[in-house]
């Protein structure tokens, strides 16, 4: 059980106050205050908690739920994960190339690029503290003229050239021109459900079943080179698959 008198968050640091909610509810877990299936405390319980918005808390969960410790259930609440089955699939030629396989036309469009967080075991990855605020880039794609995926993508710093290229164009191709290659990588499998803002990029209904897939994957050199999260719209996957 969650200690609630050893909560607080940090105003004055730099540190987003979303990522020190999710760091403290992480050692809960670790600590064994919050068990594997156990239902972690309401939204308005933690916010009552932390003082801080419903926005923080979202925030944080939403964190925890990417890196596997927490997991929603529709109309239940949000419980501590079970250890999950992961399933490896390689995507060393990137979805461009993969389209055009099958005589499809891919466009993207650029919904941000700028500065943004890693979770814990994406910073792990990376070698880079999830403290640190890196290259985030969220691009909206199309196959044909259909919105089928939301695609956000984390970079160190050093490809700070990134933020002067044209990002609707194939990523692997543009990093190609500055002799990077991705030679091997890391993919996993899960299912998610579209929230109100990724329901109104893809253009369908709030809770709508997704294939979120979460790539780690290392350049020529075998180091880590970016992670990826695509929210895939299952509706129009079966020709990718």
């Amino acid at each position: 059980m969650i200690d609630f008198n050893n909560l607080s968050v940090d105003n004055s640091s730099v540190i987003p106050l979303y990522k020190q909610v999710s760091q403290i509810l992480t050692e809960q877990i670790k600590n064994g205050n919050l068990l594997s299936g156990e239902k972690i405390p309401s939204e308005l319980e933690l916010m009552k908690a932390f003082h801080v918005s419903r926005i923080t808390i979202r925030g944080a969960i939403s964190e925890m739920v990417d890196d596997g410790l927490l997991q929603r259930h529709q109309g239940k609440g949000t419980f501590v994960s079970n250890q999950q089955e992961k399933y490896e699939l390689n995507d060393i030629l990137g979805l461009t190339a993969a389209c055009k396989r099958t005589g499809k036309t891919i466009t993207s469009k650029v919904l941000s690029i700028g500065k943004g967080y890693l979770t814990k075991k994406e910073s792990k990855f990376l070698g880079v503290p999830d403290s640190e605020p890196i290259i985030e880039i969220t691009r909206l794609r199309y196959i044909g003229d259909v919105p089928t995926l939301i695609e956000t993508i984390h970079f160190p710093n050093e490809y700070s050239f990134l933020y002067n290229e044209d990002l609707t164009q194939s990523l692997f191709s543009i990093l190609q021109v500055h002799n990077l290659t991705v030679h091997n990588s890391s993919r996993t499998l899960s299912i998610a459900y579209a929230n109100g803002a990724e329901a109104k990029l893809l253009n369908i209904h709030s809770n709508t079943p997704l294939l979120l897939f979460k790539d780690y994957q290392n350049n020529q050199y075998n180091k880590p080179f970016f992670v990826s999260k695509q929210l895939y719209n299952t509706q129009n996957m079966v020709f990718y698959l």
